[in-house]
């Protein structure tokens, strides 16, 4: 007689499709309201805040600034995506922060090449040196010695593979 009830009872929740169990209407009818959600501040990273402090890669005189420039005499444009540093040959280049040198090799076009992995999205690119002195992988700090220059160092400051111009994170000089 059990078994007969217990057959009837599924009998009619399966045929009614179980909608006897579930509403439309909210649980006990109450709207549940949500609060915004509050935005996280991010902490700055090293170099972010210590924009407009960062060392110079190498001591020289600024001779192409970053941007669009113009050939005076052929007219030409060219974009320049960091600043050439005019130095004395075998100038040592400093790393400008703490980081991972990710690229220490030729590069086709820009000579000897190191790019520096600083976390964050932060890069930082030294371009046309005469000698390398750190390797891929190696890590730096802030001053350290990472290569020397030829007579024009390139330098260029990336953040998400985006270059930036690198003079307002500089030092003034």
């Amino acid at each position: 007689m059990n078994l007969a009830r217990l057959l009837t009872a599924f009998t009619l929740l399966f045929s009614c499709n179980c909608s006897l169990l579930y509403t439309d209407s909210p649980r006990y009818n109450r709207k549940r309201q949500l609060k915004p959600a509050k935005p996280i501040k991010q902490p700055k990273h090293i170099i972010e805040q210590n924009k407009g402090n960062l060392p110079w890669p190498a001591k020289g005189t600024v001779i192409t600034k970053f941007g669009f420039q113009t050939d005076p005499k052929y007219g030409t444009k060219t974009k320049n995506l960091g600043i050439d540093i005019s130095c004395s040959p075998g100038t040592p280049v400093i790393a400008i922060s703490d980081g991972i040198v990710s690229y220490a090799d030729v590069f086709i076009g820009q000579g000897l090449m190191i790019i520096i992995e600083h976390g964050g999205g932060f890069h930082s690119v030294y371009t046309r040196l005469s000698e390398l002195k750190k390797r891929t992988g190696e890590k730096v700090k802030t001053g350290d010695t990472i290569a020397l220059t030829g007579e024009i160092l390139h330098f260029e400051i990336r953040i998400d593979g985006k270059a930036v111009d690198p003079l307002p994170w500089l030092k003034k000089q």
